[in-house]
């Protein structure tokens, strides 16, 4: 899995930078026009005129309305993950609360821009971010575990098991009628995510 996102980001980073021009504003047009309808309402040729491309253009980029949202889902995960996570980050207790931070904050900016139904945004929208998400903690775990045959439970499981984990804490909360700051929850779901890892930085330490 993770080999297949490196290769992924690296044709990504090689891509024309035409094609980078073409795929923005079919990310721009798609999430223009769900914060005016739902996405189910939405059709390939609106967003094509949104984004002042024909259906051609779109189909050369994209299967479907379903492939571009998956696409615009993870994208602007990573490019959150960019900018407060830099590459070559560390597993820490910081770093986590960030991490779960950042999909705190993208849910509850994607639930203020979209209007409901979310039907079929919603998984879509779990699969990107737990993908990135699974990403984002083997590094880390991989990282903290190296030399350590007698670790348990494995990188590969305890990343598996803490994106879903950090996923569901962060949708219930952005869920709730009356939700609490999201940096307070983050410190609220953060001892129970890093139990759950049976990993942290005193541990390490120790070791």
């Amino acid at each position: 899995m993770l080999l297949k996102d490196e290769q992924e980001e690296k044709k990504e980073k090689k891509l024309d930078p035409r094609i980078k021009r073409t795929r923005q504003l079919l990310q721009q047009a798609l999430m223009g026009l769900m914060a005016e309808k739902s996405f189910q309402a939405i059709t390939v040729q609106d967003i094509a005129e949104r984004a002042t491309v024909n259906r051609v253009t779109f189909y050369a980029h994209f299967e479907d309305k379903y492939a571009l949202l998956e696409y615009t889902m993870r994208e602007m995960f990573k490019q959150r993950l960019r900018s407060q996570l830099p590459d070559g980050s560390l597993f820490s207790p910081e770093n986590l609360a960030r991490l779960i931070l950042i999909v705190c904050e993208l849910l509850a900016e994607t639930g203020r821009q979209c209007p409901p139904p979310h039907g079929q945004l919603e998984p879509l929208m779990e699969k990107q971010i737990k993908a990135e998400l699974y990403e984002v903690l083997y590094a880390w775990l991989a990282e903290a575990s190296s030399g350590k045959t007698e670790r348990r439970p494995t990188p590969e499981q305890a990343a598996m098991i803490t994106s879903w984990a950090i996923y569901g804490a962060a949708v219930q909360w952005s869920q709730k009628e009356q939700p609490e700051p999201a940096r307070e929850f983050v410190q609220q779901v953060l001892p129970i995510i890093i139990a759950s890892l049976n990993t942290s930085k005193e541990e390490d330490e120790d070791d």
